[in-house]
């Protein structure tokens, strides 16, 4: 009888407390390195090694490490580039694997944000960043009363 394929360990919710702080603390220090337009902080929080990619609002994907790090590097160069502030992070993940889905605030709008992390040596490296436009958290009023937001990730 031929042998079953192994699947892969099914998603956790959570991971423990120290590794998901660790994964949340990763993701944090992008925030961070994209505010203060720090590109030595975003140099190394992005994975050195191995696949990569990163989707912009509205651009290709980029694929290769080197135009990855020069597209950080020229939206934290220009003058109007905004500060952007995360909110309602969420993780799922696997060993050496997670993924961060998070509201990213900035001044004139709101994206949603998903940031994936590979664990390595050192740490938690991103591998992945993709984020969009979405409507505002706040609902809309009807003619019956205010409506509930369903979009809530926990």
């Amino acid at each position: 009888m031929p042998r079953r394929a192994t699947r892969p360990p099914p998603l956790l919710a959570e991971f423990d407390d120290e590794e998901r702080e660790a994964v949340l603390s990763a993701n944090r220090a992008f925030y961070r390195a994209f505010s203060e337009r720090d590109a030595e902080a975003m140099d190394q929080i992005w994975s050195p090694t191995g696949a990569v990619i990163c989707l912009h609002p509205g651009r290709a994907a980029l694929h290769e490490r080197a135009e990855i790090m020069a597209s950080w590097r020229a939206i934290m160069r220009h003058p109007e580039s905004p500060k952007v502030r995360c909110m309602g992070e969420w993780v799922v993940g696997r060993p050496g694997l997670a993924i961060v889905v998070c509201r990213e605030i900035l001044p004139e709008g709101q994206l949603m944000a998903t940031n994936t992390f590979a664990r390595h040596s050192d740490g938690w490296r991103m591998i992945g960043h993709h984020s969009g436009p979405v409507p505002p958290i706040e609902t809309a009023q009807t003619a019956s009363g205010p409506t509930r937001d369903r979009r809530k990730l926990h």
